[in-house]
């Protein structure tokens, strides 16, 4: 007798101690959403979950360019890459813009000063890997030229520009690397742009390669029957 009525004095006591908890959870509810605190966690939740970076052409610097990377979320993001990659096979258009001397070869092909091969510094840009964006905050940048002669503008090139961020703190970048392997959250982003006229715009075309010059060519009546648009122009 006196073991049963110990066990029945122990599951009372346990009894009296699930509703208290029941009760203190309900309170703490209760304030939370009296005070707006539960509102806003969810939207903040809401937030980190629906917003990204984005990226923004401003506008050209001399030969170089602005863009801008917006951090819409409520987190402090990091710049694990950015690279400016152009298509390996493409046709491009590049415009003189200062008077030069050429030379012509044996069968009337104009040459240029260094050849006919020009470099792009963009590809070489690195400078933003490492970077912090602050939450709700931008960060302005300059990207190097598509071409190491001052006197070169591009006309008409596509490029895509590959970019990764992570949040700054440790945990949450854990948590993104694990939506990221399941494949519900790329961290990693790749935009084509079409530079035509030396203005940036996004290219949402399946044949990215041929657009440039395709918009280049319609635009421009001067070049519409060059050996470059003649193809696009039965």
């Amino acid at each position: 007798m006196a073991r049963s009525k110990k066990r029945k004095s122990t599951r009372s006591q346990s009894t009296v101690t699930h509703q208290n908890g029941n009760k203190w959870l309900g309170k703490i509810s209760m304030f939370l959403v009296s005070s707006g605190i539960f509102v806003a966690l969810l939207g903040v939740i809401y937030r980190y979950w629906a917003t990204n970076v984005s990226l923004e052409f401003v506008q050209p610097i001399g030969n170089a360019y602005e863009f801008s990377l917006k951090n819409e979320t409520p987190v402090d993001r990091t710049v694990k890459m950015f690279r400016i990659v152009p298509p390996s096979v493409q046709k491009v258009a590049y415009r003189i813009t200062e008077d030069i001397y050429v030379n012509l070869d044996d069968q009337g092909r104009v040459i240029l000063p260094g050849g006919n091969v020009s470099y792009i510094p963009a590809v070489e840009f690195k400078e933003l890997d490492g970077q912090k964006i602050p939450a709700n905050g931008s960060l302005k940048f300059r990207v190097p030229p598509l071409s190491s002669r001052s006197w070169m503008a591009p006309e008409a090139f596509i490029v895509d520009v590959r970019y990764e961020l992570e949040p700054s703190n440790s945990v949450l970048a854990i948590f993104e690397t694990l939506l990221d392997d399941i494949g519900m959250r790329s961290r990693e982003q790749t935009i084509h742009y079409m530079v035509v006229e030396n203005y940036w715009t996004v290219s949402r075309s399946d044949f990215v390669n041929d657009e440039a010059i395709r918009v280049f060519c319609r635009d421009n009546e001067a070049m519409a029957k060059s050996n470059i648009c003649a193809p696009k122009n039965p």
